[in-house]
C-alpha cells in the first residue's frame, strides 16, 4: 500500500496547467442534488420487472459440523422460487453467519419465513472467541495446521547496544480492537440473467474487478457479465468483488429464471463482510537522555478472524536505530478481516504514538519537540517536520500543560498529537471522450464513485482541459462496459483516473483542432483553447513571434475567437471520438500528515468530549479543495469512532457477536463530532495523489494522547470508553 508510483516523466505532453482555472478551487459535488432529493439510484434502489428477494441461509454457530439439513418445507413454502444449499453433512463452519445456502421468494417476508422452515442439525464444536483463548497451549486445535501462525522476524541494528545507550525505558502492552466496516449502504446486489449473460447492479468499489469475480466464480466468460454501480454508499475496503452473497444471488437468479435482489441486513454486515483486525503489542523501548530514540523491541499479535492475518507496520514513522519485531497471526471463530481504510496503519500509529508520549515524559520533553527530534529526513512525502509546527499553531499547542491537568474540578482538558503516512499512487485507468457537433462532451470511464466525489473531480479535469464549465461535461462511470479502471482502494482512484481524464480530454481537444482547422483556413498550431471559446491566430507567421512583436508595440496579437458551440458545429455529423489512458508524470504516491486533538474529559463520569481536531495533510496536486477536505472530515470521524466508540464484542463462550446492530455497536452521532480544522498542503509539482485513507490513521492516537494529557493516566488500549477510563483512573488514584 505504501509503494511509490513510477518515476514521473520529465515533460508530459498533457502536463497539468501552471495557472489552472478550475483545478484547486472549491467545486460542490455535481451529484449532490441527485442524492439529497433521492433521485440517485443506489443498488439498494434498483427494481426490476418480476424481481424476487433473496436471503442467505447462515450458520448460527461459531464452530460446528453439519449433521443433517432438510429444506423440503422451505422449498414448498409460499412464494419460494429457488433454493440452493451449499453445504453437505460432515462439512464444518468456522464462524457465526457463515453462508450455507440461499433462496429466493416473491416477497421479502416470504423469503424470511422460508428460512425458518429449514431444519438443520449441528454437532457444535469448541469455539475460540478471543486471542487469549486461541493462544493457550491447551486450546483445542480448531484451525489447520494450528491456531496461530508466526510471521517473519524483523530486526535492524543491535538491541543490546541500543538499550545500553538508553537513559530510560518504557515497557507496556498496547492494543486496539476489532472495528467493523458499517458502510451506510450494506453489501449486496441485484442479478438478472438474459440467456447466458448476467447483468448485476452491485454495491462495489471495483466494477471491473467484480465482473472478473462473477466470471471466475460462475465459470462464464467475462464478456458475458456486466456490472453497474452508478451510485454507491461506501465500502472502506470491503467491497472489491461479488463476494459469496453475489455469487449466491446470481445462482438463485439463474435457477429461478427471474431477477433477484439480495442486500444484506445490519447483522449480516457485522458478522461476515470484513473488519479491521485487532492488534496487540508487548513493547520495550529506550530513549537517551538527549531525547534520541535508541531501541525498540516488540512482540505483536492480533486476529483477522477465521484463518486471516492481522499484521501492521511497527514501529511507525519514527527512527529507532536498533529494533526488533516478531508478529503472530491468531485465528479465532469470527468473520474474516478485509482491507479497511489504511489497512494496518491506524494500529501501528496508535501503538507507536502513545509510546512516543510516554518516552517524551521520561526525558521531560514537549511531545511535539520529541517527535521532531526523531523523524526521518525531510522529503516530499515525509513533511512531518514542517507540518507539526503548522498544526501546533492552529491548536494553540503553547497552552498545553504537562501530563495531568492540574485545574480543580472534574473537567480536565488536554492536547495530543500524532502523525500519518500513506502511499496513494495509482495507474492503469483508461477513458473514452466524445465531443458532439452540438458542443456536448461525454467522458466515459469504468471507475466508480464510492462517495468520495470522483465524478466531480473527473468533470473538473475535463472542463479545465477543454476550457468549459463543470456543468458542460457529462461523466459516465460505474459500468464495466466502459473503459477499464482499477478498483477504488489504497487511495489510488484519483491518481489513476485524473491523469486518464487529462490525457483523454487533451487528445479530444487536439482531434477537434485537427478536424476544424481546414474549415477555419489556418494550420492546427494556430488554434488554441480559450474559456468557452476557440482562439484562432490570424497571422501566418510564427505565433510566438507575433506575440512578442505585439508585446513590444503594445497591441494585441492578430486573432479572433469563436464560441465553443460554433467551433463544434464545424464537426458536422461525425463527432470527435478518442481513447486515452493514464500516463506517467501526472500522478505520484506518498503522503504525510499530522493531527492534533483537543479533548475535555469528565473524570467523574469517564465521558470524553473531543472539542477540536486539527489536520495538516498533503495530497499532491489538489483537484477540488472542497472534496479533498471532505475526505479528511470522513477519515477523522472514522478515527474518532476508533478512538472512543466502535468495538466488536464477542461472547467468550459461544464466539457470537453480542452487538451486531446499530444500537449497541456504538458510533459517533452528530453531537459527538468536534470542530475539524483541515489544512491541505498543495504539492502541484508531484501530480495527483490520493487522500482517502491517511486522514483516518492519526486521529485515534492523537485523541488518546490528549486524554492522557488531560487525566495523567496512560491509556494503552482503545476504544477509550467511560468504564475503561474510570477503571484506569481508579487504579492511578485520580489525576496528577
Amino acid at each position: 500500500m505504501d509503494s511509490q508510483a513510477p518515476a514521473p516523466a520529465q515533460h508530459p505532453k498533457y502536463a497539468w496547467p501552471e495557472k489552472p482555472r478550475l483545478i484547486g478551487t472549491r467545486v460542490s459535488r455535481i451529484d449532490g442534488p441527485l442524492k439529497v432529493t433521492g433521485r440517485a439510484k443506489y443498488s439498494y434502489d434498483i427494481l426490476r420487472p418480476g424481481m424476487l428477494y433473496g436471503r442467505i441461509v447462515r450458520s448460527p454457530h461459531a464452530h460446528a459440523r453439519l449433521k443433517s439439513i432438510d429444506a423440503t418445507a422451505a422449498e414448498k413454502a409460499p412464494g419460494v422460487k429457488a433454493l440452493l444449499i451449499t453445504i453437505k453433512p460432515g462439512d464444518k463452519v468456522l464462524y457465526p453467519g457463515q453462508e450455507i445456502g440461499a433462496l429466493a421468494a416473491a416477497t421479502e417476508q416470504q423469503a424470511a419465513d422460508a428460512l425458518r422452515l429449514i431444519k438443520v442439525e449441528w454437532d457444535v464444536l469448541p469455539a475460540l472467541a478471543t486471542v487469549e483463548q486461541s493462544m493457550r497451549p491447551e486450546a483445542p486445535q480448531v484451525f489447520t495446521p494450528a491456531n496461530t501462525r508466526r510471521g517473519t522476524a524483523q530486526e535492524d541494528g543491535n538491541l543490546d547496544t541500543g538499550f545500553a545507550a538508553a537513559a530510560h525505558t518504557v515497557e507496556g502492552t498496547y492494543s486496539t480492537q476489532v472495528q467493523t466496516h458499517t458502510s451506510l449502504e450494506t453489501h449486496g446486489c441485484i442479478c438478472e440473467w438474459n440467456g447466458e449473460n448476467l447483468t448485476a447492479w452491485v454495491s462495489t468499489q471495483a466494477v471491473h474487478g467484480t465482473r472478473e469475480g462473477f466470471a471466475a466464480g460462475l465459470k462464464i466468460p467475462q464478456a458475458n457479465v456486466r456490472v453497474i454501480t452508478e451510485f454507491m454508499g461506501g465500502g472502506f475496503g470491503s467491497k472489491f468483488g461479488p463476494d459469496i452473497q453475489g455469487l449466491l444471488c446470481a445462482r438463485v437468479a439463474k435457477a429461478a429464471g427471474a431477477p433477484v435482489k439480495m442486500m444484506l441486513d445490519r447483522k449480516e454486515e457485522h458478522l461476515t463482510t470484513g473488519n479491521r483486525p485487532s492488534a496487540f503489542a508487548r513493547v520495550r523501548a529506550g530513549v537517551a537522555a538527549d531525547g534520541k530514540l535508541t531501541a525498540f523491541d516488540a512482540q505483536t499479535w492480533g486476529t483477522g478472524g477465521a484463518g486471516a492475518g492481522s499484521d501492521y507496520p511497527l514501529p511507525y514513522i519514527y527512527t529507532f536505530p536498533n529494533r526488533r519485531r516478531t508478529h503472530t497471526d491468531v485465528y479465532i471463530n469470527s468473520g474474516q478481516q478485509r482491507a479497511m481504510r489504511a489497512p494496518g496503519h491506524p494500529q501501528g500509529c496508535f501503538v507507536t504514538e502513545v509510546l512516543m508520549d510516554e518516552l517524551a515524559d521520561r526525558v521531560r520533553m514537549d511531545p511535539m519537540e520529541f517527535r521532531l527530534k526523531n523523524l526521518p529526513p525531510l522529503a516530499p512525502n515525509a513533511m512531518w517536520a514542517k507540518y507539526f509546527p503548522m498544526g501546533a499553531e492552529r491548536i494553540n499547542w503553547k497552552s498545553r500543560h504537562v501530563t495531568g491537568d492540574p485545574t480543580p474540578g472534574p473537567i480536565k482538558r488536554g492536547l495530543g498529537c500524532s502523525a500519518n503516512r500513506w502511499g496513494g499512487a495509482g495507474q492503469g485507468a483508461r477513458a473514452h471522450c466524445e465531443i458532439g457537433s452540438d458542443g456536448s462532451v461525454v467522458m466515459r470511464c469504468g471507475t466508480q464513485d464510492i462517495g468520495t466525489g470522483n465524478r466531480t473531480i473527473m468533470a473538473m479535469v475535463v472542463a479545465e482541459t477543454l476550457g468549459l464549465e463543470v456543468n458542460q461535461v457529462t461523466i459516465e462511470l460505474g459500468d464495466s462496459n466502459q473503459p477499464f479502471a482499477p478498483g477504488s482502494g489504497g487511495s489510488t482512484t484519483a491518481a489513476a483516473v485524473m491523469p486518464a481524464m487529462r490525457v483523454t480530454a487533451g487528445k479530444a481537444r487536439d482531434a477537434l483542432f485537427e478536424r476544424i482547422a481546414p474549415q477555419l483556413g489556418v494550420p492546427v498550431d494556430q488554434i488554441s483553447m480559450g474559456v468557452g471559446t476557440v482562439l484562432v491566430s490570424l497571422s501566418t507567421r510564427d505565433p510566438l513571434s507575433d506575440a512578442q512583436s505585439a508585446a513590444r508595440s503594445g497591441q494585441a496579437p492578430s486573432s479572433r475567437s469563436i464560441s465553443w458551440r460554433d467551433a463544434c458545429r464545424l464537426l458536422g455529423t461525425i463527432p470527435v471520438s478518442v481513447d486515452g489512458q493514464w500516463e506517467r508524470g501526472l500522478s505520484a504516491g506518498g503522503t504525510s500528515g499530522v493531527q492534533f486533538a483537543d479533548v475535555e474529559v469528565d473524570i467523574e463520569t469517564g465521558i470524553t468530549k473531543v472539542r477540536k481536531i486539527v489536520c495538516v495533510q498533503d495530497c499532491g496536486l489538489i483537484v477540488d479543495a472542497k472534496t479533498a477536505e471532505t475526505q479528511c472530515y470522513g477519515g477523522i470521524i472514522s478515527g474518532l469512532n476508533y478512538a472512543v466508540f466502535e468495538e466488536r464484542i464477542l461472547d467468550r463462550n459461544t464466539a457470537n457477536m453480542v452487538n451486531p446492530n446499530m444500537e449497541w455497536y456504538h458510533m459517533a452521532g452528530q453531537s459527538d463530532i468536534p470542530e475539524i480544522d483541515v489544512v491541505l498542503v498543495d504539492q502541484p509539482e508531484r501530480g495527483v495523489i490520493g487522500i482517502g485513507e491517511p486522514p483516518a490513521v492519526a486521529t485515534a492516537a492523537a485523541v488518546a494522547n490528549a486524554i492522557r494529557n488531560a487525566t495523567g493516566v496512560t491509556l494503552r488500549s482503545i476504544p477509550i470508553t467511560p468504564d475503561r477510563l474510570l477503571t484506569e483512573l481508579e487504579r492511578a488514584g485520580g489525576t496528577n
